[in-house]
């Protein structure tokens, strides 16, 4: 049919090219780089998901309405728990948990993981699939939320929750593929996702639980999207390009078609991902590593400094408020960020309770803080957020330095016992030493497993 006049795109199928490519890529065209990060995202995943689920009242709190709400259906298991339920509803579960506690990784626009890992673990365990239909699942999650992001997100910041709203075409995308969807029906899971799709950022405002669940929802969505469209109903075949589709209507029209289809195989984004050191938000980093270096070398205390001066690419409110009185907020607040770790010498999980957040030393750090932008600092890098630090001391002295790419970033990758000690510090608490150590392996040796059933048996103490 003549498409041009329904189109952004002169008439192109850019969902149905995509949702070709998905439905033919095979686990034999991933380069090893691909398949050996699909098991550290895992690895990541399993992490934050276990310390949420068993740790933080709002994972306690979904994974119980999930195990409830499943209609009885023990088909996938809940991270940390170990009860069973509906595959959808354990993605909701799992992905809440995902997303709930900063360590979502980053791929310039967004927080892949709980997105690309959710959905296709749920189905891959429901439907006994082997670990290497997850890892090809997992990587194509990456490239379809790293391409789309890139071709249709616009210079200025998007009203909607971005992880979430190109999470949902990953999860679709990853689980269609899972299923084995042909293209036509991987074309209606993408279609799905367009019409399912959203998230807000309310719950960041407000310090909500609903912020952790923008990852829980997108990936029961694509956990339906792909289940509905494996049974064949019909759903719109110009999902991202029609004239009421997704990139009219979230995205202002835009679409650069080459940046989505172009070369698509040829590389892979889930190689580029930048792990995070650190259980705040990105754009913190740098500077607390600058002062950290700063308090290590030159043996200071928190009761040594007068004022901290704090140099980024770009002070947004949000990121540069004083005023902390929640957890959710203490991870997004460069201030709160300098202060505890100037306090407590380090940034760990243990950094940001409420006990932390209502420290009056650490409280009293904050007013010491001052931030403010340094452009320059930010035309030196590539694919990073650094910062720049100065110290004053009470006795006259100052110090400063700088981190162009921080711990974690594609430049300065965590080494592996890094990223192992990163997993055990939050898997432990809930598995205990052995078993986190099991899984561990396990999840890195993703493509030896010969059905995930057997690798979600982990998931909770045993």
């Amino acid at each position: 049919m003549d498409t041009s006049g329904e189109t952004i795109t002169g008439g192109r199928l850019v969902t149905r090219e995509l949702a070709e490519w998905v439905a033919g890529l095979t686990f034999e065209d991933l380069p090893q780089p691909a398949i050996e990060e699909a098991g550290r995202v895992l690895a990541d995943y399993l992490g934050e998901s276990l310390f949420v689920g068993a740790t933080k009242p709002w994972g306690q709190s979904i994974a119980a309405f999930c195990a409830a709400q499943g209609g009885g259906q023990p088909e996938a298991t809940i991270i940390a728990s170990g009860k069973k339920t509906l595959a959808s509803r354990a993605a909701l579960a799992n992905g809440t948990m995902a997303l709930g506690f900063e360590y979502a990784d980053f791929n310039g626009f967004g927080r892949p993981y709980p997105f690309a890992v959710t959905a296709p673990l749920a189905l891959a365990e429901a439907r006994q699939l082997s670990g290497k239909e997850l890892v090809l699942s997992i990587v194509i999650g990456y490239e379809v939320i790293g391409r789309l992001t890139r071709a249709t997100l616009g210079p200025t910041p998007s009203p909607f929750y971005v992880p979430a709203l190109y999470g949902t075409f990953g999860a679709a995308a990853g689980a269609a593929r899972l299923l084995g969807l042909s293209p036509l029906f991987t074309n209606y899971a993408i279609g799905l996702a367009a019409a399912f799709t959203g998230g807000t950022f309310q719950g960041h405002e407000e310090g909500a639980w609903q912020r952790s669940l923008n990852g829980g929802m997108a990936s029961e969505r694509g956990v339906t999207a792909a289940e509905l469209a494996e049974t064949g109903f019909r759903a719109t075949e110009l999902g991202l390009e029609g004239i009421q589709g997704f990139c009219n209507m979230y995205c202002a029209g835009r679409m650069d078609v080459a940046v989505l289809l172009d070369n698509l195989g040829e590389s892979f984004e889930i190689t580029r991902r930048w792990a995070k050191a650190y259980p705040m938000n990105l754009t913190l980093h740098a500077p607390v590593e600058a002062l950290l270096k700063i308090m290590r070398e030159h043996n200071l205390t928190h009761t040594d400094i007068e004022q901290i001066d704090a140099a980024w690419q770009k002070v947004e409110p949000f990121l540069a408020k004083h005023k902390v009185s929640t957890v959710v907020s203490a991870q997004a607040s460069l201030p709160f960020a300098l202060s505890v770790a100037a306090v407590r010498g380090r940034i760990t999980i243990d950094e940001f309770t409420e006990e932390t957040v209502g420290d009056p030393i650490i409280q009293g750090m904050i007013p010491k803080t001052t931030v403010h932008q340094d452009t320059e600092l930010y035309g030196r890098v590539t694919f990073s957020m650094p910062g720049r630090v100065t110290v004053r001391t009470k006795d006259g002295r100052e110090y400063t330095d700088e981190v162009l790419y921080p711990k974690g970033n594609p430049s300065n990758p965590m080494t592996e016992d890094e990223f192992r000690g990163k997993f055990m510090n939050m898997a432990s608490r809930v598995l205990g030493e052995k078993q986190s150590d099991h899984l561990y392996d396990q999840a890195r040796g993703l493509e030896r497993i010969g059905n995930v059933s057997d690798l979600a048996t982990l998931f909770s103490p045993t």
